[in-house]
């Protein structure tokens, strides 16, 4: 905690410096693009009052009840959003300061109404109807329920003949980072990373792009096709810093899946390692410069010959949970742009995700130092109420 405090303090003074440049870099982001409708789930109604599920377990437990039976759960919709982790990750990115292109499913021929309000500065181009999400949100975690029979036909070639390859490269070579992201929803997104790879990141003759990968939840993929996509990233090593990002559910599914454990049996729950030891199995597994791990709390970064842990700033009542992790993605993004240390790029990410989850709204640059401050804040209490010695046990 006393390193997270002193970083924080020298990121304050980085942002506040961010905010006041306009960095000249540009960023390529693709390849989805949802209509997010976001839920909560009654678990009773008194009077005039509504009361929802706090927990996915709670909730789990109403439903099982309906087992050889039937039942119903009313359903109350929040709001309707932006949604697919390609357009969340390029708005926010826009909001910080960086113009990017944003390739997707976002309304054909015509932008779709919820992707008519993205930032300015990001520009989208869609070659598709978004796909449709309900996302039923819990304090401690998310359900999305989805919609994908419109990604059948969505692969390189479809991309490629919609848009023009003259285009395509053109995007490509004019850009700094390169965010492919949605791995698991996207029936041909191997195949569109592997075209994209091969005809336009190559032919630009480029050694220096990063690159950040997201390949979600891939609980319906096989082994095999687990394998061959931590391959294919791999593969992008020799034309600049390759970045792959997953949260903790994501990094114990994949290693479950590489080491033949089924991550839903309950029996087999003790072969599975603690989320830090399997992320270091896994990076060890591919060769690419950076493995961000995010579980809830903190960030784990594994890089060559260095693995580091920052603790972040844990929200009991989030405003928002879905696109979470988009904006801990654009955090990130927005320190590698800046060419800041990977400690800020850990902090900055969580400062984007934590603003982002906090408010219920994309977090600008005023936004992430709101934030910083917040988070400095309560350090600063948790330092002042403990006793020296024993803050140094609990942190050395």
């Amino acid at each position: 905690m006393a390193l997270e405090l002193d970083l924080l303090y020298e990121l304050r003074q980085q942002v506040v410096s961010l905010s006041h440049t306009k960095l000249n870099k540009k960023a390529f982001i693709g390849f989805d693009g949802f209509v997010d409708n976001l839920k909560k789930a009654v678990k009773e109604r008194q009077n005039y009052s509504t009361v929802y599920f706090k927990t996915i377990q709670e909730f789990t437990q109403r439903l099982s009840k309906a087992i050889g039976k039937s039942g119903q759960v009313e359903m109350v919709s929040e709001r309707i959003k932006t949604g697919g982790n390609a357009p969340i990750l390029a708005n926010t990115l826009a909001l910080l300061g960086i113009e990017n292109y944003c390739v997707g499913s976002m309304g054909y021929p015509n932008l779709h109404p919820v992707f008519q309000t993205l930032h300015k500065d990001c520009h989208p181009i869609s070659v598709l109807e978004p796909g449709k999400s309900d996302a039923l949100e819990f304090e401690d975690g998310k359900l999305i329920f989805s919609e994908l029979s419109v990604f059948d036909v969505y692969d390189w070639k479809f991309i490629r003949d919609t848009i023009g390859i003259e285009k395509i490269q053109q995007m490509v070579a004019g850009s700094n980072l390169l965010a492919f992201v949605d791995w698991a929803n996207l029936q041909h997104a191997s195949d569109i990373w592997d075209g994209l790879l091969h005809d336009a990141i190559k032919p630009s003759g480029r050694k220096d792009f990063y690159f950040l990968f997201d390949l979600c939840d891939p609980s319906k993929k096989t082994c095999t096709q687990i394998d061959e996509v931590l391959d294919l990233i791999s593969s992008f090593s020799p034309y600049g810093k390759v970045t792959l990002g997953l949260n903790e559910n994501e990094t114990l599914k994949i290693w479950c899946a590489l080491h033949g454990v089924d991550f839903a049996n309950p029996m087999e729950k003790e072969k599975i390692p603690m989320v830090n030891v399997a992320g270091e199995m896994l990076y060890k597994s591919m060769n690419i410069d950076c493995l961000l791990v995010h579980p809830v709390d903190r960030t784990i970064v594994y890089r060559p010959y260095q693995t580091i842990e920052l603790m972040g700033r844990y929200i009991t009542q989030p405003k928002v949970l879905t696109g979470g992790g988009d904006n801990l993605n654009a955090g990130y993004c927005l320190g590698l742009l800046s060419e800041l240390s990977i400690e800020y790029c850990m902090l900055l990410g969580m400062a984007a995700s934590g603003a982002y989850i906090d408010s219920g709204k994309n977090p600008d640059m005023n936004d992430l130092l709101k934030y910083l401050d917040v988070w400095i804040y309560d350090l600063e209490q948790v330092k002042e109420s403990k006793p020296v010695h024993e803050f140094m046990h609990r942190h050395e």
